[in-house]
């Protein structure tokens, strides 16, 4: 993209004979473009341009378990994957070697230097004479900017932006030196950066993780060999080398870098930008799983410290969001200098770099190095509108999502398989070729479920009417707790099992934004308050009227807000509230909580990976071969990191009537079956139902309340909209606790949507 657009060496006529051509095409033979078959275009504006996002080159943090990865990281590519197809699943965003030099050649430097400038040094932080004498800032403005117009000038920490909103504004740059400084690259762009900051020091706002998922180039704000008009009301014809380059009559700000690539001294010169906040990132992004959610816009979540760094003020006006620590989601318009360390040298004298975490170097062929020299961005909040799907739509991402997670369960535990039966051949002295041709068949095996995958989102006309055949079918969430009964003997006895369930759906509320962002005051948020049946029921061996039906002790509920994210490699699947909770259906102490996400997801994942890398060990990397695509995702999943934060729900109603927890009196009304007075296992002899009512407007976390008086929770806490991407996602769900006897009680959780939806 950059090749074909700022890169390119030519003017660019006024033309309007071609104003109805369609935009490019970004197909498989451009080399800054992967192999994605359909790349989504969103809307920009005049002068600005969406390219895809490059992955960081930069060194990572992982959450490393109890066992060797390394070796897993060498695995031979399987025979059945092309050298072609490994190189494109290898990570781009994995560490250079110490000392390692990247040579650009002189066509393609400058795509060169943009892939991996976030592991270039950066002067913007350091107490050198050249850095302080360039000055950026960034100002936001209502509307586009125009050459000699008063702009209406506005505050964005004021602002919450979504899709299809207008950014505009200009940057104001100067030189307070005495010399001219020269400069390689000047850009402006509209990022989206997924960051990790690093934890070991807070003092250090070099970020250990940055993925880039947006990208939006200002053709005419940045410095490019051609020359646009961006607005009909411009006719400027510049000659570049010129003296007489135009000013701004308003301020008398230069408008252009002339002559040749030069900040020249004692001089202020004005950039004009305007972007468009695209409806949905770039298919690139996603390239190596192709999920629908992860080329979403996630929300603003977190706050990097590049913008602390900057602007230390915002600090004190940090939004609550129950993000990870260290973590962020940000977005912002960048301003970014870029050129050589010797020409820079030559001029202000020699001069350290900051250590990059790596070592990495970027160098031309001559050996001149690339620094940035300054750069600067002005960050916006951005929460994006959600997209209500249809039923049909929600029920086909719930089936593809399951797909894919038995599809990559089932090819990891062929490989385990395969392994083993290796092993097996080994151990009894036989040869193994035709153990090693059942290879051949798992990697068919592989190929067939990918064929299954394509089959699948062609959304058939029997798939969708077996689906709809469902429509009208009520599932539910159900947990089983058995009934014990102490003996003489001091054991214990099963007497029965126990039967919670609720129906199986999702319970949507609406996002509300922090208090800065709200155009009016929030009196009540009906939506906050959710009315949740939940059904009881006993099978038992016996005869019912000898059994003592349950009761329960008490009842609580929390709101779970639960985040995860990941250090290095894209996360391989979409997952749902179904895939991760309500699987333990054994008895719960009330201080345990088996039912979670490590428990149902993460170590599953990882004892497949414990036994593939002991096959590894075992059989040694040239027999027994991996794709590599599949040991990144499964890796993607052991490494996940994860924050829970449990908001206890303090307004609890059952059946209309308040809950008081510090004198439950509430007693289940049992309707025993006298007709089948013994039963199986199968059979439900007694039932009870109750219908509680939870207000997520009055909450509170670790003993702190979050809604008192006349503040609701949504005041001090912002919980933003459910949100998966390749690297962060965030859930939520409610966690109904029913204690029982003997210190034994029932969890059942139901999933929470928190939905941001334009009501104009």
């Amino acid at each position: 993209m950059y090749t074909s657009t700022v890169g390119l060496k030519a003017t660019v006529p006024e033309n309007t004979q071609d104003q109805d051509l369609p935009p490019p095409n970004y197909d498989s033979t451009q080399s800054y473009v992967t192999n994605s078959p359909n790349l989504l275009t969103p809307t920009t504006t005049p002068g600005s341009v969406l390219i895809p996002s490059s992955e960081s080159l930069g060194p990572h943090i992982s959450n490393t378990p109890s066992f060797d990865f390394a070796q897993l990281t060498e695995t031979a590519v399987s025979p059945a994957v092309s050298p072609a197809s490994a190189a494109s699943a290898a990570p781009a965003a994995a560490p250079a070697p110490a000392a390692s030099l990247i040579v650009t050649d002189e066509f393609t430097w400058k795509e060169t230097i943009l892939d991996n400038v976030h592991r270039m040094p950066n002067m913007t932080f350091e107490d050198h004479v050249l850095p302080k004498s360039v000055t950026i800032d960034v100002f936001y403005t209502k509307d586009i900017g125009e050459i000699n117009k008063v702009p209406e000038m506005i505050d964005p920490s004021l602002y919450e932006y979504k899709q299809g909103d207008l950014l505009n504004g200009y940057i104001i740059i100067r030189n307070t030196s005495n010399k001219p400084i020269p400069f390689e690259m000047f850009y402006l762009l509209f990022e989206g950066n997924f960051t990790v900051a690093n934890p070991a020091n807070f003092g250090d706002p070099v970020p250990v993780k940055i993925q880039r998922f947006l990208e939006m180039f200002d053709f005419y704000g940045s410095w490019n060999d051609a020359h646009i008009n961006r607005l009909v009301t411009e006719t400027e014809d510049i000659i570049y080398g010129g003296d007489d380059d135009p000013t701004d009559p308003l301020d008398g700000s230069h408008l252009y870098f002339v002559p040749n690539k030069q900040i020249l001294p004692n001089r202020t010169y004005k950039r004009f930008f305007s972007f468009r906040i695209p409806n949905n990132l770039l298919d690139s992004v996603c390239n190596e799983h192709n999920l629908s959610k992860h080329v979403e816009l996630p929300p603003t979540i977190g706050l990097p410290r590049f913008e602390t760094a900057h602007f230390p003020e915002r600090e004190k006006t940090k939004i609550r969001d129950l993000g990870i620590l260290h973590t962020s989601v940000s977005y912002g318009v960048m301003a970014r200098f870029i050129g050589k360390k010797s020409t820079w040298e030559k001029r202000f004298g020699k001069f350290e770099t900051p250590k990059q975490k790596d070592n990495a170097k970027l160098v031309n062929s001559k050996g001149d190095e690339y620094i940035i020299l300054k750069e600067l961005t002005n960050y916006v909040r951005v929460v994006a509108e959600t997209k209500i799907p249809t039923q049909n739509e929600k029920l086909m991402k719930e089936a593809e999502n399951k797909l894919l997670y038995e599809n990559l369960v089932k090819q990891i535990q062929n490989k385990i398989d395969l392994g083993n039966n290796m092993i097996k051949a080994v151990n009894e002295h036989r040869q193994i070729d035709c153990v090693l041709q059942s290879n051949e068949i798992i990697s068919q095996q592989d190929i067939d479920a990918a064929k299954t995958r394509q089959h699948y989102f062609k959304r058939d006309i029997d798939s969708i009417r077996d689906i709809k055949t469902n429509l009208t079918k009520i599932e539910y969430y159900h947990i089983f707790i058995q009934l014990v009964k102490k003996t003489l003997t001091s054991g214990t006895k099963n007497v029965g099992v126990l039967s919670v369930r609720t129906p199986k759906r999702k319970y949507h509320i609406n996002y509300i934004p922090p208090t800065r962002f709200r155009d009016a005051p929030i009196k009540s948020a009906p939506s906050w308050v959710l009315d949740i049946p939940v059904d009881f029921s006993v099978a038992n061996t016996r005869a019912i009227e000898k059994l003592k039906l349950p009761q329960i002790k008490s009842i609580s509920a929390e709101l779970v807000v639960h985040t995860i994210k990941s250090m290095n490699k894209p996360i391989a699947l979409e997952l749902n509230h179904d895939l991760v909770y309500n699987k333990c259906q054994n008895n719960c102490k009330e201080s345990v909580d088996k039912d979670t996400f490590t428990n149902n997801i993460i170590r599953p994942f990882t004892e497949q990976a414990i036994e593939i890398n002991h096959i590894l060990k075992t059989l040694g990397v040239d027999k027994f071969k991996v794709e590599k695509q599949l040991i990144d995702d499964l890796k993607s999943i052991c490494q996940l990191k994860e924050k829970t934060m449990n908001l206890m729900i303090n307004e609890l109603k059952v059946d209309g009537e308040i809950y008081n927890p510090k004198n439950p009196n509430h007693q289940l009304n049992w309707s025993v079956n006298e007709n089948n007075a013994v039963a199986s296992l199968n059979e439900h002899n007694a039932s009870a139902s109750l219908n509680l009512t939870v207000n997520l407007q009055r909450m509170s976390m670790k003993g702190i309340p979050l809604g008192v008086d006349k503040l609701k929770s949504y005041d001090l806490v912002n919980l933003v909209p459910n949100f998966q991407s390749c690297y962060i996602a965030r859930f939520y769900h409610i966690c109904l606790k029913f204690s029982l006897g003997n210190g034994v009680c029932a969890r059942i959780k139901v999933p929470v949507v928190i939905d941001k939806i334009d009501r104009e």
